[in-house]
């Protein structure tokens, strides 16, 4: 008897040291990876779960066209999309080591041979995000019922943005006070909101647009001397600006009745800095 209870002691500190060693186990297991299997279709995502709170950046290089550098929040799993045509891409995650200092920790190379100039902009990324079941894509399916032409959706979700949602003058001055930095909309809390600054708007309007299968990109540049975000969307073979901004901020906003009504002239802008 002495000796199985001995077995038995024994079995169960064994148990207990699994139960103490295993959460530290399974965290080293979890995914740090690079995903490319969609690259194909113009999108790849990246998942690291260590680091936490440490700033990352995901960098793109193409191998004859250029680098661009995202932010990336260890923990999560981002979404980014190949804007620079078919070729060679080299991806790479780089974590903060002081200052503006980087160090690479991952790195994945892939071949796209053909692309889809519009690929990258009809999916969900961690910048414009949405789902079939979420409640940007929902919402996009509601506003769209029963709509045939692009331009009648694109019209629909500018409406709605444009009558009723506010800008967030008391973010916007943070922002422009150096308060708040890297930020990332979160486009379903934009819309449970109904608030925001021009980049929540132009994320939301371009992921509801996404949601219905209309490309839409959001541009950056400079209006009246201020740094500002708008929308381009594709439709009827071409590339036309929206600046559901300006909607919001109309003192008294009348429901556009077609797509001319809410066109912008978009080199008005001073030219862009960026698109995505």
């Amino acid at each position: 008897m002495k000796q199985i209870g001995r077995i038995l002691g024994v079995f169960l500190f064994i148990l207990v040291l699994f139960s103490l060693v295993l959460p530290f186990s399974a965290l080293a297991a979890e995914p740090e990876e690079i995903n490319l299997g969609k690259a194909s279709e113009g999108w790849f995502s990246v998942e690291h779960n260590a680091d936490l709170g440490v700033k990352m950046k995901v960098c793109v290089t193409h191998a004859t066209a250029g680098k661009v550098y995202y932010d990336y929040v260890p923990g999560t799993v981002g979404y980014y999309t190949f804007t620079m045509g078919p070729g060679n891409y080299t991806v790479s995650l780089f974590r903060n080591v002081s200052g503006t200092s980087y160090r690479k920790l991952l790195s994945r190379s892939v071949y796209i041979k053909e692309l889809d100039p519009l690929a990258q902009y009809r999916v969900s990324t961690t910048e414009i995000t949405f789902s079939p079941n979420d409640s940007v894509g929902m919402k996009a399916a509601e506003l769209c019922e029963g709509l045939e032409t692009d331009a009648d959706k694109l019209v629909a979700v500018y409406n709605y943005i444009a009558a009723n949602f506010d800008y967030d003058y008391d973010f916007a001055a943070k922002v422009s006070a150096g308060g708040v930095k890297n930020y990332v909309p979160n486009t379903n809390s934009v819309l449970e909101a109904k608030k925001g600054v021009c980049y929540d708007m132009s994320a939301l309007f371009a992921a509801m647009c996404r949601s219905q299968g209309i490309p839409c990109r959001i541009d950056r540049g400079y209006r009246a001397g201020v740094y500002h975000a708008w929308n381009a969307a594709y439709t009827g073979g071409a590339w036309v600006s929206f600046d559901v901004t300006a909607g919001v901020c109309r003192v008294s906003y009348e429901e556009a009745g077609s797509l001319d009504e809410i066109v912008i002239n978009a080199t008005a802008a001073g030219g862009y800095i960026k698109q995505s």
